[in-house]
């Protein structure tokens, strides 16, 4: 037979490509106009199979968050003070910095701007910027965290910095804010406990 063999075992029609995808295609396609041949089959189990592996990586990616960069070692810490910055347009983002900051076994306060508390260990000051995307499966955009920025600074020098910053279509963009500034707390403050 030629480039593509044509089988027809027990009434299915089987497709079997010897060289060229885009003939055994076209062939299929035309011998089994208006069936669901084993070809159509294969390359429907295969999209199929494809969009599996897309929103299984999808969903972890909307789990987990690495930061794009740290300046420092990690610190070591019972206690911060976090000055609260206004222009931060994400309402639930100093309870996720306090959260993360918890669950490394450090206690937390905010504080206005000039109004630093005389007895801080240590003084975390953070920025953030929001954008908007499309979601991938879904219509419409929805707003997500795309920049952050957190200092931490101890008697007025820069212990250590990390930035979170979306790019192109990074998968994490629309991981929660807790994920993204946990993923950075981890990175600048050592575990005091489990």
């Amino acid at each position: 037979m030629g480039m593509t063999d044509i089988v027809r075992p027990m009434g299915l029609l089987v497709c079997r490509v010897k060289r060229s995808l885009p003939i055994a295609s076209l062939v299929c396609a035309t011998v089994s106009t208006g069936l669901l041949s084993g070809c159509a089959l294969t390359v429907i189990s295969a999209v199929d199979a494809a969009g599996s592996v897309v929103q299984a990586g999808m969903s972890i990616a909307s789990n987990h968050s690495s930061p794009t960069f740290v300046n420092g070692d990690q610190a070591s810490l019972h206690a911060v003070c976090i000055e609260w910055n206004s222009l931060v347009p994400v309402g639930d983002f100093v309870p996720a910095l306090q959260y993360a900051l918890h669950k490394r076994g450090v206690e937390s306060t905010v504080y206005g701007p000039g109004n630093s508390p005389p007895n801080c260990e240590a003084t975390l000051v953070y920025s953030a910027a929001t954008d908007w995307g499309h979601r991938t499966f879904t219509d419409g955009y929805t707003e997500y965290l795309s920049a952050i920025n957190l200092t931490l600074m101890k008697h007025g020098k820069i212990v250590v910095a990390a930035s979170y910053e979306t790019s192109g279509a990074k998968l994490d963009r629309f991981a929660s804010t807790t994920t993204k500034v946990t993923a950075l707390i981890n990175k600048m403050v050592v575990a005091t406990s489990d």
